[in-house]
C-alpha cells in the first residue's frame, strides 16, 4: 500500500492507522518470543455552516479516541510463527454532535476493538488468522474494515441498537467482529486471500461476507485483483435496513493499481459488479478510473491527480434494485479514497450511490514534514437516484510534527445543487466546513 502513496508523511500516517504494529513498542525480546504495545490517538475538532439532521443552522462538535494494542508472536522450533493481539479502544463525541445527527454529543464508551490469534508458515507461504480484526482489500473501494461509528443519533429509531460510542467522522472502530483470513503468497506474481468476515454493527445489519480474492503482483508495474464475495447472511429489517437487498448478493471486483513501469505516473482502475440476492434481486454496478502525475523536478514536487467514479442507481421501470452497495468502504491511501468530500461523504451527500463523481487534485510537498493539498469535486446523481448534485473545494494539509504526532487542519466550501441536498440541509446556501484533527502514534 505505502508505494501507492504520495509522498512519505502520507505514508507515515495512514500506515500507522492500518498496521497497528508499525509504531510498536518493544516490551520483551527473547528466546524467538516477542510482546510490544503501540497507541493510536486521534483529537478532532470540527464545524458545519449547514447541517443535515433536519433542523438547519451551524454544528461544532469534537471527536476523539485512544486506543491501545499489546501484540505478541513466538517464533516455533518449526520456523513457524504463532502470533496474536489484543487491544481496547476508548471513543467518544461531544458539543453538537455531528452534522449528519448520528451523533449527539453525549457519546463516550470502551470497547474491545482487537482479539486475534494466527499461525506464518516458516516460508511465508501460508498466514492463517482469526478473531476481531481489520481486514482492508484493494485500496478500500469495497472493503477497509467496519468503521462506520455512529452514536446515539438514531437512539429514537433503534432503539440504541446502532450506537457504537460516536467519534463518527474519526471511525477509530474498524475491526470487524470475527473473521478468519487465509493467505497465500508463494514465490512469484501470485498471492490470493481467502476470507470470512463477520459484522456486529447494526448499521452495517451485522453482515457476513465470504470471498476468495486472487492478485497479480509486479513490483515495477503494479497489482491487478480479481475478487468475488457473497453475503452469506445479513440481519433483514435491523438498524435503519438500508442493506436489505445485500443478503445473498453475489460481488464480483477487477481492479489494478500501479505505475506501468514509468517513473511518476500513477495509475487505479476498479469495476464491480453486485447481482443476485435474497430479497430483492440486484443488479448494480460501480467503476472508476484514475491518474496521476509527480513532477519530481519542480520544487515543492507537485502531484496531480484526477478521477472519475460511477456508482449505479435504481432504476424504477425494473422490478430489480440497481442500487449500489458501497459495503464497507474506507479511507486508505488519503483524504477522498473512499470518502469522496469531506462534506460530501460524512455529511451531506452523495454517498458513493446512484452518483457520479469528478476530483482534482493538486498535491505540493514545501518540506519533508509538510504536504499541502487542495481539491476539487464535481458530483451528478445517476439514474433514478435521489439527485445530490453538488461541487465541493477542500484545502488541507498534513504536518509531521514528529515522529508520533502529526497535525491536520482543513477547510472546505461545499454547494448543495440538487433537490435532495438541499432539502437535507434546509436551503442552498455554501456550507463552509472547518476541521483540525492532531494524530499520535507509538
Amino acid at each position: 500500500m505505502i508505494k501507492t502513496m504520495r509522498n512519505s508523511l502520507t505514508a507515515m500516517a495512514l500506515s500507522a492507522c492500518f498496521a497497528p504494529n508499525l509504531l510498536a513498542a518493544v516490551i520483551s525480546e527473547e528466546n524467538g518470543k516477542t510482546i510490544s504495545f503501540n497507541v493510536e490517538a486521534m483529537a478532532a475538532a470540527m464545524s458545519l455552516d449547514e447541517n443535515y439532521t433536519g433542523t438547519p443552522g451551524e454544528k461544532s462538535w469534537q471527536e476523539a479516541y485512544i486506543k491501545g494494542d499489546l501484540v505478541g508472536s513466538s517464533l516455533l522450533e518449526n520456523g513457524n510463527t504463532l502470533y496474536g493481539g489484543i487491544g481496547v479502544i476508548a471513543l467518544g463525541t461531544r458539543s453538537d454532535g455531528d452534522g449528519l445527527g448520528l451523533t449527539t454529543g453525549d457519546e463516550d464508551e470502551i470497547h474491545l476493538e482487537n482479539a486475534y490469534v494466527g499461525w506464518q508458515s516458516s516460508n511465508n507461504l501460508v498466514d492463517l488468522s482469526v478473531g476481531r480484526q481489520i481486514f482492508t482489500l484493494g485500496d478500500g473501494f469495497l472493503i477497509a474494515g467496519d468503521a462506520i461509528s455512529p452514536g446515539k443519533g438514531f437512539d429514537s429509531v433503534s432503539n440504541g441498537s446502532l450506537d457504537r460510542g460516536g467519534a463518527y467522522y474519526l471511525a477509530g472502530r474498524k475491526s470487524f467482529d470475527n473473521t478468519a483470513i487465509l493467505k497465500v503468497d508463494p514465490e512469484g506474481p501470485i498471492r490470493g486471500d481467502l476470507f470470512w468476515l463477520k459484522s456486529d454493527n447494526q448499521y452495517q445489519q451485522n453482515t457476513e461476507l465470504t470471498g476468495l480474492n486472487l492478485e497479480y503482483v509486479d513490483d515495477a508495474m503494479g497489482t491487478l485483483g480479481l475478487t468475488y464475495m457473497k453475503a452469506t447472511d445479513v440481519d433483514v429489517g435491523a438498524g435503519l435496513a438500508l442493506f436489505d437487498n445485500r443478503d445473498g448478493m453475489d460481488v464480483v471486483s477487477l481492479r489494478g493499481q500501479g505505475s506501468m513501469g514509468v517513473d511518476n505516473l500513477f495509475l487505479s482502475f476498479e469495476y464491480v459488479s453486485e447481482t443476485g440476492g435474497d430479497q430483492t434481486e440486484k443488479d448494480a454496478d460501480a467503476w472508476y478510473v484514475e491518474g496521476g502525475w509527480t513532477f519530481a523536478d519542480l520544487p515543492w514536487t507537485p502531484n496531480l491527480n484526477y478521477r472519475h467514479a460511477e456508482f449505479s442507481g435504481d432504476n424504477t421501470a425494473t422490478s430489480k434494485d440497481e442500487t449500489f452497495d458501497p459495503l464497507f468502504f474506507g479511507f486508505t491511501r488519503g483524504f477522498g479514497t473512499w470518502f469522496q468530500g469531506e462534506v460530501a461523504a460524512n455529511y451531506g451527500g452523495p454517498f458513493n450511490s446512484g452518483n457520479e463523481v469528478d476530483r482534482l487534485e493538486l498535491t505540493l510537498t514545501p518540506r519533508e514534514d509538510l504536504t499541502v493539498g487542495l481539491q476539487y469535486w464535481d458530483f451528478d446523481k445517476t439514474d433514478n437516484a435521489a439527485d445530490n448534485a453538488a461541487t465541493e473545494i477542500d484545502l488541507y494539509a498534513l504536518w509531521s510534527i514528529n515522529d508520533n504526532w502529526v497535525f491536520s487542519p482543513m477547510i472546505g466550501l461545499y454547494e448543495p445543487k440538487g433537490t435532495a441536498n438541499i432539502a437535507a440541509q434546509g436551503n442552498s446556501n455554501d456550507n463552509l466546513y472547518l476541521q483540525a484533527v492532531l494524530m499520535y502514534f507509538y
